[in-house]
């Protein structure tokens, strides 16, 4: 008898523990994840003096609300003058002689899809959102290219996307705004 109780004993317990388990996917919430595309030469910076622009013509937004467009293109401005000061570079006015110029681009997809993208700038980053609850997030790109000239093509450019939360503090924005445009711009070499 004692031999039969202990296997039934022990299929208690383990059927027990695993009742207590709960297996649960663990997915990456949605503002986490990113895909980036670097393409081009950074070796021109070597040789320059460090000295940039803003382009002239490729400083635009695509969202729902074009006052939402400009505090975008404000931050990234922001953002990106600081990362290229404190990687040693300097930012002069269009009349100064630039070594090259930044230009940059940022989209929700509703505005701009993964083709307009791939069509107007050869890049496509590719994140999918199949899985994202579209009331709660959008995916978004932003493009950072840097020109020789304001008429050249790009000699580098980088394309990221990620989730953007529909409804987050602008405070939260800007930190999130901030992060991503160092973590572009880190394959610039210091200088």
């Amino acid at each position: 008898m004692r031999l039969k109780v202990q296997p039934f004993l022990f299929l208690s317990l383990l059927s027990s523990l695993l009742l207590g388990c709960v297996s649960a996917e663990q997915t990456r919430a949605p503002e986490t994840r990113s895909t980036t595309v670097v393409s081009g030469d950074t070796s021109y910076l070597e040789q320059s003096s460090g000295r940039y622009a803003w382009h002239p013509s490729l400083m635009k937004a695509y969202l729902h609300k074009a006052e939402g467009e400009e505090i975008l293109l404000q931050e990234l401005r922001k953002n990106i003058s600081k990362t290229m000061q404190d990687k040693g570079y300097t930012l002069v006015e269009l009349n100064q002689q630039p070594d090259f110029f930044i230009g940059v681009g940022a989209a929700l997809d509703s505005k701009v899809s993964d083709q307009q993208i791939l069509a107007r700038a050869g890049m496509m980053a590719g994140l999918s959102a199949d899985d994202v609850d579209p009331t709660m997030y959008e995916k978004g790109s932003v493009m950072i290219a840097l020109f020789n000239s304001a008429e050249s093509e790009p000699f580098w450019r980088i394309l990221s996307q990620g989730m953007a939360q529909q409804e987050q503090a602008l405070s939260e924005r800007k930190v999130r705004i901030a992060r991503e445009v160092d973590r572009m711009l880190q394959y610039l070499p210091q200088r």
